[in-house]
């Protein structure tokens, strides 16, 4: 059975498990894996404001109001939340209007009511940045200090994030059978919005991938699997916190400051930038849907902004 089958019969599973009467549960259902998990943190923290003490299982959706809607978007804001937190939010409790009114259970007038709610405006305070080259290189030198296992496994996973612009949950959902080995292409079966795209690697990222597959083996499974204390290699798939843990082992290894995982897919669209690459281009190699997307992980900074003023010449 293909790595495709077996998805689609382990979301068909899932699907089957799902409320038929919970609006939000539905919604959630019928999100990627990828961005599912972010948008149940945000319909948890909505349910948590909207009747206290209750979660996304717990909270009637059918009572879901703009009066109420209105309460999240106050209270987020009054907690310093990010304005693209909120705007998710929001987001987030429009669809699952959405969908309580196809079920039925809410009507048009109060539908159009919370889709008339506002986004709130403004870029807000930025977020992540983007590393530079020479602590990426510093990781890479740390990782030497692990064991042959550990640093292959290392080295593969920061230069297809930072080099690849893979999310965190496209790269520990990735199978062996999702490398083409002969051409050095990735293929993304199900990325946000549960859209697919091939990665044409770059040469270093290609290389340093083949070693960790030579040195873990062509055996069917996780692309990346998790590593014992006594350094061997299991079976089970490494997971977002695990990736997140062990980046922050190698920074802390390297002397380099504070990142995200997130922080290097903005590392990789700024270095594409940086290198005059086509903003479109660099839209499709993302995998992003709206080139606005594209444009807020642009992080070259005032000095770029510098430079083409001080270079430009209309005469």
């Amino acid at each position: 059975m293909t790595s495709n089958h077996k998805g689609r019969r382990a979301e068909t599973v899932r699907l089957q498990n799902v409320s038929t009467t919970n609006p939000a549960q539905l919604w959630l259902a019928g999100l990627a894996p990828a961005g599912r998990k972010g948008m149940q943190s945000q319909l948890r923290r909505c349910a948590g404001i909207l009747l206290p003490g209750s979660d996304i299982d717990s909270y009637p959706w059918q009572m879901l109001n703009y009066t109420g809607v209105m309460l999240v978007r106050s209270a987020l804001l009054n907690e310093g939340y990010a304005v693209a937190t909120v705007n998710m939010a929001l987001s987030a409790l429009k669809s699952v209007a959405g969908v309580a009114f196809s079920m039925g259970i809410l009507d048009a007038d109060m539908l159009e009511r919370i889709r008339n709610v506002r986004r709130v405006s403004g870029d807000g305070c930025r977020q992540g940045r983007a590393l530079a080259r020479h602590e990426i290189r510093s990781m890479l030198t740390a990782a030497a200090t692990y064991s042959s296992v550990r640093c292959q496994r290392e080295r593969a996973i920061l230069l297809l994030l930072c080099g690849a612009g893979l999310r965190a949950g496209e790269l520990v959902a990735l199978n062996v059978e999702d490398i083409d080995v002969s051409t050095g292409i990735v293929w993304v079966r199900e990325g946000k919005g549960r859209k697919s795209r091939d990665i044409h690697l770059a040469v270093k990222v290609w290389t340093q991938l083949r070693r960790w597959l030579k040195c873990r083996g062509g055996h069917e499974g996780p692309l990346f699997s998790r590593i014992s204390l006594a350094d061997r290699l299991g079976p089970r798939r490494l997971t977002t916190t695990g990736l997140t843990g062990l980046l922050a082992q190698l920074r802390q290894a390297a002397g380099v400051d504070y990142f995200t995982p997130h922080d290097l897919r903005r590392t990789f669209i700024t270095q594409l930038l940086e290198q005059g690459t086509d903003l479109n281009v660099v839209r499709q190699l993302a995998g992003h849907a709206d080139i606005a997307t594209t444009t807020r992980y642009d992080y070259r900074g005032r000095g770029m902004l510098d430079r083409a003023s001080r270079a430009f010449c209309c005469w």
